[in-house]
């Protein structure tokens, strides 16, 4: 592998042919070189040194897959910015809301009212069936700190609540046996989202706590709710709505939709919501395909969309052994293609993907006005 990253590296500058202005050539050697300009948005610095979020080992316990874990963190980081100043404030991951806080509002709802989870009533004997029929819907809360650059002091706080679309069930009986299963939180067949009420409802009580615990800042609250996908969906879930909370309340006034989704390329739901957007990755598809037949690869996308636009691409080219020459020729080949689906404002990631590892990136810079090529 080093041999082949010697060879790759000095034949990467060709790749540069595709550049869709004339100014200098370059090599990006990876994606984070670019991110700050691909996104389009400011990005923190984060304080140092850096610390960890004080529940680090919870969110993996109580969130279901990784992309949800990802897109809450990151999520939580990029609508934060429109609160807090990038300019103005460090981030810090979280450091007030401990294990012992988390885990209280995530048990079931109990005769002192400490969870906020539902109670189960009338118990039947069948655990199972009392899951079911009372979903556990609050999974995790997410906590972000902002410190003012210029004092060193702590002056904002976010916070994400993550919700159970799916609750998965995980339950021992009084003999010990365990049983498993999954049930839809919102079974309701309605225009209501049963989760996003439910989540509305549990805010209020956690902003209530925070304000009424001693030990926590007196800080202006950025708080949002995320309801997460399936736990075997390729797609992270949604942010559902958002609020602000002054340091001076302890209630929320109001709360603001967030109209920010995923979709995957190819499937019906891209295509009845954009088919200009879906024809031009049809034809890249082909295009990369019938380049390459000898390779057979398979080419998938993820498209992000804010208020109905799209803002963001992110596509995969899975080409299992695939040699030095020939991945030469296909970063040549998307860099060229690109030019067929460039949109001005609209950054786009392609990976090349050998057998589960990254062996080639080209981006497509709407800043730089520019694709960028290389073997990773």
């Amino acid at each position: 592998m080093k041999k082949r990253k010697r060879m790759l590296l000095l034949i990467a500058p060709i790749l540069f042919i595709a550049s869709c202005s004339g100014e200098d050539e370059g090599v990006a050697n990876n994606e984070k070189m670019y991110s700050s300009s691909i996104q389009k948005k400011e990005v923190y610095e984060f304080q140092q040194p850096a610390k960890s979020n004080i529940t680090r080992g919870l969110i993996i316990k109580n969130i279901n897959n990784a992309l949800n874990i990802s897109e809450i963190e990151i999520g939580l980081m990029d609508l934060s910015a429109n609160h807090f100043s990038t300019d103005k404030f460090f981030m810090q991951e979280g450091q007030y809301l401990n294990d012992k806080m988390i885990s209280q509002w995530l048990g079931r709802k109990s005769e002192e009212g400490i969870g906020l989870n539902p109670a189960i009533k009338n118990r039947t004997g069948d655990v199972l069936e009392d899951e079911k029929k009372y979903p556990l819907i609050l999974s995790h809360v997410l906590e972000h700190n902002f410190i003012n650059k210029e004092n060193d002091k702590l002056e904002g706080m976010s916070i994400a609540i993550s919700l159970n679309e799916f609750y998965d069930i995980r339950v021992t009986d009084a003999e010990g046996l365990i049983y498993t299963g999954q049930v839809k939180v919102d079974q309701n067949d309605d225009d209501i989202n049963d989760v996003k009420e439910y989540g509305e409802k549990v805010a209020e009580k956690i902003v209530k706590d925070m304000r009424n615990n001693k030990k926590l800042p007196k800080v202006p609250i950025y708080l949002t709710l995320y309801q997460e996908s399936n736990i075997n969906d390729i797609l992270p879930g949604v942010f559902l709505v958002e609020t602000f909370i002054p340091k001076e309340e302890d209630t929320i006034s109001k709360w603001s939709e967030i109209d920010k989704k995923h979709y995957t390329f190819p499937s019906d739901a891209l295509f009845s919501l954009d088919q200009n957007v879906y024809n031009k990755l049809l034809i890249f598809k082909e295009d990369i395909q019938e380049g390459f037949k000898q390779l057979n690869p398979k080419i998938n996308g993820k498209l992000q969309y804010e208020n109905g636009k799209l803002t963001d691409i992110k596509i995969e080219v899975n080409v299992p052994l695939i040699n030095d020459t020939e991945l030469v020729g296909l970063l040549q080949l998307i860099s060229t293609k690109l030019n067929t689906i460039l949109f001005d404002y609209i950054p786009i990631t392609v990976r090349v993907i050998d057998q589960k590892q990254d062996v080639g990136i080209v981006l497509w810079d709407p800043a730089e006005k520019q694709i960028f090529a290389a073997p990773i």
